[in-house]
């Protein structure tokens, strides 16, 4: 049921952790681990609606990272933790319809992403694993043969803005990650292959987009879009 899982479900769990914070902190972490384990939950599997748990567990830990970066109470092992579940999850998810008819919006990719912006945005995240989330946004783009139309691209690109926003930003890494999503094919195209390519052109210029239309005046997004642009230029 679309209305109770999302409409009432996951926005009064926002509104409760996110907005009015009355969860303790004992709670949040409980949640944390269910929500976690929920990320491999029937991967694989044939039941069509199983996918449901394991995208909405992705956007709810999002509320709880979103919260830990505006009032700390994750440590860096659950940090890490939960940044090795999400990663992993991206791999393995199979299921990338974005909207059905009879269940509403399932949006794996889309949820996945969220939870991936607000981890790239904390304080725990470490050099190296800025490249780690680049290269799983990669292989999750090369390896997704079906158009994504539901707004996955914007989606994403703004988890890779959270990386171009950092002080840290790793601006070799981001390079090398523009240069792994624009390899052209030597081989014949077929319709999945097609998709494939187009989803990767959508992403580059989503992220173009949100590049550009960011508020904020800083030297690490300045440059980012600078290589997007070039990437663009040679790849379109």
């Amino acid at each position: 049921d679309p209305e109770l899982r999302d409409d009432l479900g996951y926005s009064t769990l926002a509104n409760w952790i996110y907005r009015q914070r009355v969860v303790p902190v004992d709670e949040r972490l409980r949640l944390l681990g269910v929500w976690q384990k929920n990320l491999g939950a029937g991967v694989g599997g044939t039941n069509p609606d199983a996918v449901l748990r394991r995208s909405f567990s992705a956007l709810a830990l999002g509320v709880l990272v979103i919260l830990d970066n505006e009032t700390p109470y994750l440590d860096r092992d659950q940090f890490a933790g939960l940044l090795a579940s999400g990663l992993k999850y991206l791999r393995e998810e199979r299921d990338v319809r974005g909207f059905d008819a009879r269940v509403g919006w399932m949006h794996s990719v889309a949820h996945t992403a969220d939870l991936l912006k607000f981890l790239a945005r904390s304080r725990h995240l470490q050099p190296a694993e800025q490249t780690q989330i680049l290269t799983a946004i990669s292989d999750k783009w090369h390896a997704v043969t079906t158009p994504l139309v539901h707004g996955e691209d914007e989606r994403m690109a703004r988890a890779v803005l959270s990386l171009a926003a950092r002080q840290d930003f790793d601006e070799a890494a981001f390079a090398a990650w523009l240069k792994s999503m624009t390899t052209r094919r030597t081989t014949p195209p077929t319709v999945e292959t097609l998709a494939t390519d187009q989803n990767r052109r959508d992403l580059l210029v989503s992220l173009f987009t949100v590049l550009s239309t960011d508020r904020r005046d800083l030297p690490t997004i300045t440059r980012a879009r600078t290589l997007v642009l070039e990437t663009l230029r040679t790849f379109m």
